[in-house]
């Protein structure tokens, strides 16, 4: 049976720790946690802040959820990865890990720690004069950050201790069991379900920012569907449980999917305007459609919240988000998506080119599209102007004399997939130009590219203004899917006019409408379909998610509707939908390990499918190829996270996930 060691330091720190929270749904003050011998409601209040701030660690939301630990899905890679890289992320996110590294360990203490904040919390909600509406409010959030907490344990760490008892109540002993992870998975649940009963509803709460009834709601049905799948493998009674929380909140009309442009960005799909929401606070927009339970992430270090004095670790739009070299809005562009993501998109999918940007931005947040840049070289003479002699053989030395033609600017049109030049078109004709001698076209691609040719130039033979540059042969690999970066959070809609260089002050969305749809779209499918197809309840669920990506009115039928709803229709769906959002790992780990090493083989295969096509660069091949060979090597292993090794140094008792 596993052990663990709870340490006094674990209840020193969560009574001492800096804190913030969500502007004004708590205190933007960081304060100290409060003693639980003498508590008011605002000693309440500040105390629930700091279970909250637990979302905030870099373990968590602000890289380790949606990034490194993301790792182990067919949908994107840190393009930055190497094979010597030792950095604790880096050795995590390319499965070269140990449970010696400080990322499990950081994670285990950060769940832990709001676990233990949440029991503090919990021991004294009942002692202040106050509001019982406010006090039941109180109780319910805490009680269902704990919950969630918990679920992050045993989701990703397996069987773990159940903790609810106060180290300060725990003795001289700290030595708690593990519990079976079934037994968590139902007391979460539990929780869960109380919490729904006193937590405000989105709309008395009117923020994204705090936990409300139908974000509680939403997120039990992500619970049940875990513990109905793999490992846990609960089954139907769970799926029953996600249909009728999922459909619970569907039934409400409290939420819908947005289906028109952020109002300040007309230009941009209803699909876009939950993600600039979350760069922005939700300050414009609040958000309270689609949105549902949103990691808050108000300073960034700099600008209006840099007093805090607990800047943010978020890394949206940083190194996950479009390529910016400006230091004012610097963004490094690291993550990247698989060609096997970029592949599920259809032709008219709204949601690709706003999933991966088909543009970079330069140090003044110009847009520069991907591939674009050709260079025109003026036609010269060339003459011979000295001999020398070199073993007594004459040798001419030519130098350039007369270069004829300038001004001239084109563009090169290019498949964003396959990486071929479709077309040059030419911008400005420029002047002075001549067939004898004739101008000639150099690139400028991101990637190296190979055999594209062009014919001969069309020029006016009375300005010399280049009309036509002819192309002869396409050519393959200027650019590719990997120059493509991950951009659902944009830092050009950031509204902190002083940005800081490393970290954003963007949210993160814990969960949303869309994937509520698609989950009671998949509960159906197990429950009514008996795990064939969707019933017509269920297509109708997965059609909303679908009319929306095309544009199309989410409530209304359109020509993009499916009849047939089968569990490969939803595993591409919600990768196309909820893609970089911290939940594909997951979800393959729960449709099972052999869908897990199935989807990763695949992507082995098309990755080396693709890259004989389209060459990416060294680099990029190495990070595309790193972690899915790491993984594939001992799947088993890597579908749970370690025990920390600190923790079994601790209690001798105490055993190790299988493989570690």
């Amino acid at each position: 049976m596993k052990k663990i060691n709870i340490k006094v330091t674990t209840f020193l720190f969560s009574l001492f720790v800096l804190l913030s929270a969500c502007n004004k749904d708590v205190s933007l003050n960081p304060i100290n946690f409060q003693s639980t011998g003498n508590t008011n409601e605002a000693q309440l209040t500040n105390q629930l802040a700091g279970i909250y701030s637990t979302l905030e660690a870099e373990q968590l939301y602000g890289w380790g959820m949606w990034g490194y630990f993301a790792a182990g899905n067919d949908e994107g890679f840190n393009s930055g990865l190497t094979g010597t890289s030792t950095t604790t992320q880096a050795l995590t996110e390319s499965f070269r890990s140990s449970s010696d590294d400080a990322s499990y360990l950081n994670l285990w203490k950060a769940l832990y720690s709001g676990i233990e904040r949440a029991n503090i919390l919990l021991s004294v909600v009942n002692q202040p004069v106050m509001n019982e509406a406010k006090r039941a409010n109180i109780k319910g959030q805490a009680l269902f950050l704990r919950a969630y907490y918990f679920y992050l344990l045993v989701n990703n760490f397996g069987d773990v201790p159940y903790k609810t008892k106060l180290t300060s109540e725990m003795g001289s002993s700290f030595d708690l069991p593990e519990t079976p992870t079934k037994d968590i998975y139902d007391s979460i649940i539990k929780d869960m379900t109380a919490a729904d009963t006193l937590v405000q509803t989105i709309s008395q709460a009117q923020t994204t920012m705090l936990v409300t009834q139908t974000a509680v709601e939403g997120m039990l049905a992500r619970v049940c569907l875990s513990a109905a799948g793999s490992p846990n493998n609960g089954g139907q009674p769970y799926y029953q449980k996600a249909l009728n929380l999922a459909e619970k909140v569907i039934q409400s009309n409290v939420h819908s999917l947005n289906s028109t442009s952020h109002p300040q960005y007309p230009n941009t799909p209803a699909y876009a305007r939950l993600f600039i929401n979350n760069m922005q606070d939700n300050f414009i927009d609040r958000n309270l459609t689609e949105g549902m339970w949103d990691a808050a992430f108000l300073s960034n270090g700099v600008g209006s919240y840099a007093g805090l004095g607990y800047p943010a670790n978020q890394q949206l739009g940083v190194l996950m988000g479009i390529t910016c070299p400006s230091p004012s809005s610097r963004s490094t562009g690291t993550y990247r998506p698989y060609p096997t993501l970029a592949n599920l998109y259809s032709a008219g999918d709204l949601r690709k080119d706003w999933v991966m940007s088909s543009y970079t931005l330069d140090s003044n947040s110009n847009k520069l599209p991907l591939g674009y840049k050709v260079t025109i070289t003026p036609g010269r003479t060339v003459k011979a102007r000295d001999t020398v002699y070199k073993d007594g053989v004459p040798v001419k030395i030519n130098y350039d004399t007369t270069f004829y033609g300038s001004g001239a600017t084109a563009v090169a049109n290019v498949d964003i997939n396959t990486g071929a030049v479709l077309s040059i078109t030419v911008t400005n004709g420029g002047s002075g130009y001549a067939t004898n001698p004739a101008p000639s076209l150099g690139t400028g691609f991101p990637s190296p590219g190979k055999n594209y040719k062009v014919g001969t130039f069309t020029i006016n033979p009375t300005t010399g203004a280049i009309l036509t540059i002819p192309l002869i042969s396409q050519g393959t690999g200027y650019v590719t899917v990997y120059d493509r970066p991950v951009a659902k959070w944009r830092r050009e809609y950031e509204m902190n006019m002083t940005k800081s260089t490393s970290v954003t002050s963007s949210n993160f969305p814990i969960i949303r409408y869309a994937d509520v749809l698609l989950m009671a779209a998949e509960a159906d499918l197990q429950v009514r379909g008996g795990g064939g197809n969707a019933t017509a309840t269920g297509v109708e669920y997965y059609n909303q998610v679908k009319r929306r990506a095309y544009g199309y009115d989410p409530k209304s039928p359109s020509p993009v509707d499916v009849s047939v709803v089968t569990m490969d229709s939803i595993m591409a769906e919600r990768s196309r939908e909820l893609c970089f959002e911290g939940v594909r790992r997951n979800d393959l780990k729960r449709w099972g390990l052999s869908v897990m090493i199935n989807t990763m083989t695949n992507l082995k295969n098309a990755i080396g499918s693709y890259n004989a096509i389209s060459a990416p660069t060294s680099s990029i091949l190495t990070a595309s190829l790193l972690g899915v060979n790491n993984f594939l090597s001992n799947p088993q292993k890597f579908s749970l996270y370690p025990i920390p090794s600190s923790e079994l140094a601790l209690e001798a008792a105490l055993s190790q996930n299988p493989g570690w």
